[in-house]
């Protein structure tokens, strides 16, 4: 049973009571409730509470937009209360001693916030749903689903919304989606390697940019030494890889977009790109090339003012002030319709062959357009946003994007990174992180574990290669990851460059370590994780579907577990649970 907290604008609050039906849905009608003049809608149970000292946690599926899922422990502290606005699972769970239950947010997804706290031992956890006295767009739904005290881990809630986004039809497994993209089996033998080529001062110093005031652009990596850059790690025997180029389009990386054309002249032009790609799939390679329709800049050929996303009050929605000045958010629809095929053709043309790269769209919840000749809700922008991540796919083999944002997720192959950062920090109702988005999506993604772990063959912290490994991580090596100039070093400072001929090679060679290590685990890329345990403060035990186990010892010494010794930093596979 839950209860339907109904709070009015003028703070008159009504409760409602909701029983779950018989599918294990709990449902608050959209035509229910008035059209106008509510403020919000909360949904409490006793399900969701527990008493300081009980045995158990709660899940929260991320702490803000930084995609870590945390637990809140029922351990004794201070009264505290969160809210959070950015939840990119539609999910909330309770475990306790006599099982688990898992709530997925069916109806309303991008419109709630989750507020989790603690007030005199007793906790609490419940959605509420922001109108700001306007309609609801939908029902209010959520779908429960219980799990016995056997099945009360957070890795079993993983594997329950797994198997329900799976037979949803919501997403498919990798292994499925093989034979009608073969780019998915190439790509996940491999790193991806993207080599950022140019770009123009971050944050810019110019917000409305035009021909005359544009800043000049840095030109780190010309068409020639990104061929020498592949050349080189064919000849070190990296036999797999896929190459993606960053800022290759006018003005370089976010330096002009939507426009792509002419391809730099500075990095050498059209007919030097074409040598590149050529070349790189000559030596066996995948290439893609990374673009960004989403944001707009005003200095672009293909920027129209009637392609914003319009606020409530009818003002244009800002993004930040990146490469080409102050970025426009454009609507997604109107992105469709007058944008995405055009880049479609030229991308095909120019015979890129990897998974393309489409900027931000699974890293922002979904805003409405309130533009009236082209309006759009939370969910229809979602909506367009798949579109045009499935149109990517159809047209050009497969697509990618950045951060893990549950709508898109049944509609990209590759997530450039769905966490920020391993171990965020958490708000005091927060306890400790755990990697469940890693545990429900390995199998049906391919994607780098988080920002942290870009680079890590080239980074002093040797454990984040291990920390890739652990959360199913595909390698990312980044050329010139670290490019902004306010401090915010998300990818982190250790780079790879490649400004002198000693520098690539060592980087190189770096990256060849690191792909020997990770090619042993790598046919693992298309088993789902069915456990995550940490067994102790170095040692963690990730189980596959196929029955495999992985061992990692994070320690600096040899570890015994079983009846082997495990060596210091290291990834041991057992497969079948034996050595």
């Amino acid at each position: 049973m839950f209860t339907a907290r109904i709070v009015w604008e003028t703070g008159m609050v009504e409760e409602r009571e909701l029983p779950a039906g018989n599918d294990g849905v709990v449902t608050l009608r959209r035509n229910s409730l008035p059209q106008t003049g509510i403020r919000q809608v909360e949904l409490h149970s006793k399900t969701f509470t527990a008493r300081a000292g009980e045995e158990g946690y709660f899940l929260i599926p991320s702490v803000e937009n930084d995609g870590a899922s945390a637990l809140t422990l029922f351990r004794e502290r201070e009264d505290t209360e969160s809210a959070f606005r950015l939840n990119i699972m539609p999910l909330f769970a309770v475990s306790t001693a006599s099982g688990a239950v898992l709530a997925v947010v069916e109806g309303m997804p991008f419109e709630y916030e989750l507020v989790a706290g603690v007030r005199g031992g007793r906790y609490y956890l419940f959605p509420r749903f922001l109108f700001s006295g306007e309609d609801a767009v939908d029902d209010i739904r959520l779908r429960l689903f219980r799990l016995p005290a056997s099945e009360r881990s957070y890795s079993a809630l993983a594997r329950c919304y797994r198997r329900y986004r799976l037979e949803s039809g919501q997403c498919r497994p990798l292994r499925e989606r093989l034979q009608e993209q073969s780019v998915l089996a190439r790509a996940a033998a491999g790193p991806e390697v993207r080599i950022r080529m140019a770009w123009k001062p971050v944050p810019s110093p110019v917000a409305e940019q035009t021909e005359e005031n544009e800043p000049p652009i840095k030109v780190k990596v010309p068409f020639e030494l990104a061929e020498r850059i592949v050349e080189k790690f064919h000849a070190a025997g990296i036999s797999e890889a896929e190459f993606c180029l960053v800022g290759w389009n006018k003005s370089g990386h976010d330096g002009k977009f939507p426009d792509l054309l002419p391809v730099e002249p500075l990095l050498g032009g059209e007919e030097k790109m074409r040598h590149l790609i050529a070349r790189t799939k000559e030596l066996g390679y995948l290439i893609s090339a990374h673009t960004c329709p989403y944001s707009g800049y005003t200095l672009a050929k293909r920027f129209h003012p009637e392609d914003r996303r319009l606020a409530r009050d009818g003002s244009p929605q800002l993004g930040a002030k990146w490469g080409g000045g102050q970025a426009y958010r454009l609507c997604p629809e109107r992105v469709y319709h007058t944008l995405i095929g055009e880049d479609v053709e030229l991308l095909r043309n120019f015979g890129f062959n990897g998974i393309h790269y489409l900027d931000v769209y699974s890293i922002l919840i979904p805003e409405p357009c309130c533009d009236p000749r082209h309006p759009l809700t939370r969910d229809e922008a979602a909506e367009w946003s798949r579109k045009t991540l499935e149109f990517f796919r159809d047209g050009l083999g497969g697509v990618a994007s950045e951060g893990g944002w549950d709508f898109c997720a049944g509609s990209l192959d590759y997530v450039l990174y769905p966490v920020f950062h391993l171990r965020p920090e958490l708000p005091a109702i927060c306890d400790r992180t755990v990697p469940f988005w890693h545990l429900v999506y390995h199998g049906i993604l391919l994607y780098n574990s988080a920002c942290d772990t870009v680079n890590a063959a080239v980074k002093s912290d040797r454990r984040l290669f291990l920390r890739n490994m652990e959360l199913g991580g595909r390698p990312l090596d980044y050329f010139y990851a670290d490019f902004v100039s306010n401090g915010e070093h998300w990818l982190g400072c250790e780079d790879l460059i490649c400004e002198t001929e000693e520098a690539l090679e060592r980087g190189v060679r770096a990256v060849k370590a690191e792909f020997d290590r990770y090619r042993e685990l790598a046919d693992l890329q298309f088993e789902f994780i069915e456990e995550h345990e940490e067994l102790s403060g170095t040692l963690v035990r990730v189980r596959y579907s196929n029955g495999d186990e992985l061992l990692i010892n994070y320690a600096e010494n040899e570890t015994p577990y079983e009846e082997i010794m495990l060596p210091p930093l290291s990834v041991t596979r057992r497969r079948n649970g034996r050595r």
